[in-house]
């Protein structure tokens, strides 16, 4: 069930309302999860990652603005703690730095146009995959659906409904990077530029 996020809303997420925060849930976890699961490659970690961010967002719900855009303060507060995550994979002994501490407002617009692009390169990569697998991974990671109910909706097994999803993340990940190191890779061009 796709879910608005309204001023109304934000504003009853603000004053504590556990209702309006589970709606406000509703409407951002797919997308944050799939953010995540592209970043961290680990279904595991993208998970925690998702629990963290909606901690920490109403942990800070005081701090929320209803005449702001949300989308670029859901996704900055993410991306910062699934950074925070890779980091302390590399240094296992670094304490992760409270970098969602700097999620506020700042740079709002820079953050909104990534969160546009990202949704943007995603629904394009998704287009990118054969029918039935866009289908699965539509209904798994869009829809919300388990892989019991994709499999009985369609009437294939569970192994294929997980083997499918596999190969659909493993391709938009390569797709993702390969279109990232093509971006760097024009802008860096001697005398050329986007």
């Amino acid at each position: 069930m796709e879910h608005t996020v309204t001023k109304k809303l934000v504003l009853r997420v603000k004053t504590g309302d556990l209702s309006s925060f589970r709606i406000f849930y509703e409407a951002f976890h797919i997308k944050v999860f799939n953010f995540c699961l592209l970043y961290l490659k680990s279904k595991e970690d993208a998970e925690e990652v998702v629990q963290d961010t909606f901690v920490k967002i109403w942990q800070h719900k005081h701090e929320l603005d209803p005449e702001r855009s949300i989308n670029g303060y859901v996704f900055r507060i993410a991306k910062n703690l699934a950074l925070n995550r890779l980091r302390k994979k590399v240094n296992p002994g670094e304490a992760a730095l409270p970098l969602y501490e700097k999620a506020k407002w700042l740079n709002q617009t820079e953050e909104e146009v990534l969160f546009h692009e990202m949704e943007g390169l995603l629904a394009e990569a998704i287009e990118g995959l054969p029918p039935k697998r866009q289908e699965i991974f539509k209904m798994s990671r869009i829809n919300g659906l388990s892989h019991e109910q994709i499999a009985t909706h369609l009437r294939i097994s569970e192994q294929t409904v997980k083997g499918q999803i596999r190969k659909a993340i493993k391709y938009l990940r390569s797709y993702i990077e390969f279109i990232s190191w093509l971006t760097l890779f024009l802008i860096n061009l001697p005398g050329k530029g986007l």
